[in-house]
C-alpha cells in the first residue's frame, strides 16, 4: 500500500528544507526494527483514512506477524529515513513487483514520511533517492480514493523521467505509473511529444543525483506516498491489516 498524508493541505506549508539540513536513508539494522514496527503503526493510522481498518483491544492496527514480514519477505530493500539524525520514516522497495505484467519491475511498497517533515520537498528527494538506487523498470501503485498519493507521485515521476512513463488503471480501479530510470529506456509513454530528448533528461537525472543522499532540495510537495496493496498490506475479516 503506498499513500500520501490525507492532511496534507490542512495547515500552510511548512519551511522548505535547507540545503544544509542532513538526512540519510540507510538499510534497516536488526536493532531498529522495533522502531520501524513503531513507524508502520502510524503509517496505517493514516491510511485507515481509506481502508477503514480498526486497532485491536492492544491498541494496535497490525495483527500478530504483520510487522516481522516487512524486513523478512525476500527480495525487499527496507530504508529507514532519519533527519539530522532523528526517525522520519521509510521507504520499502520490493526488487521484483507483485503487480500482473511486473516482471523484473522494482515495486514501491511501502512509503511514509512523519507529518512534521512532510511538504517540505523531503518525500519528493526520498522518491528521487531509491529510484536512483535501484535502476531500472518500476511500478508505483495508489489506491483510487487517495488523491493526494496520485499527485504527489505525478509530480516526483514526471520530471523525473522527462513525462517519459505510462500510467494506467488496473483492478479495483488502482492507479499505477510503470517507467524505467535506466539512460535511453523506453517506458511504453501513451503520451505523444512528452518531455525533453534524452541528453535533457540525463543532464537532469545527474543533476539530481548530485542532490541525493544526504541533503534535499527545497521544493514543494508531500512527503508520505506510499503504494500498492500487496499481501503484507491486505486488510483480516476484522478489518485489521493481516
Amino acid at each position: 500500500m503506498t499513500q500520501t498524508g490525507s492532511q496534507a493541505e490542512d495547515a500552510g506549508a511548512l519551511p522548505a528544507v535547507s540545503p544544509g539540513e542532513r538526512w540519510s536513508l540507510e538499510p534497516l539494522r536488526e536493532e531498529e526494527r522495533p522502531l520501524l514496527a513503531r513507524l508502520l503503526e502510524l503509517y496505517l493510522y493514516d491510511f485507515s483514512e481509506f481502508t477503514g481498518w480498526n486497532v485491536q483491544e492492544d491498541g494496535l492496527f497490525a495483527r500478530s506477524g504483520w510487522h516481522e514480514r516487512q524486513w523478512s519477505t525476500p527480495g525487499r530493500h527496507v530504508l529507514l529515513l532519519r533527519v539530522e539524525g532523528k526517525p522520519a520514516g521509510f521507504a520499502i522497495v520490493d526488487e521484483r513487483s507483485p503487480l500482473p505484467g511486473g516482471g523484473d519491475r522494482h515495486y514501491v511498497a511501502e512509503f511514509f514520511v512523519m507529518r512534521g517533515q512532510r511538504r517540505r520537498g523531503l518525500g519528493e528527494a526520498v522518491a528521487r533517492e531509491i529510484f536512483d538506487r535501484f535502476p531500472g523498470g518500476w511500478q508505483v501503485l495508489q489506491m483510487p480514493q487517495n488523491t493526494a498519493a496520485q499527485g504527489f507521485w505525478r509530480r516526483v515521476i514526471g520530471p523525473y523521467t522527462g513525462g517519459r512513463f505510462r500510467e494506467r488503471t488496473i483492478a479495483d480501479g488502482d492507479i499505477v505509473q510503470e517507467f524505467d530510470t535506466r539512460p535511453g529506456a523506453g517506458s511504453g509513454d501513451q503520451r505523444a511529444g512528452a518531455g525533453p530528448g534524452r541528453q535533457g533528461r540525463d543532464r537532469d537525472r545527474g543533476r539530481q543525483r548530485r542532490r541525493a543522499g544526504d541533503r534535499a532540495r527545497p521544493c514543494r510537495g508531500r512527503g508520505n506516498a506510499g503504494a500498492g496493496r500487496t499481501d503484507q498490506g491486505a486488510a483480516g475479516g476484522d478489518g485489521t491489516p493481516g
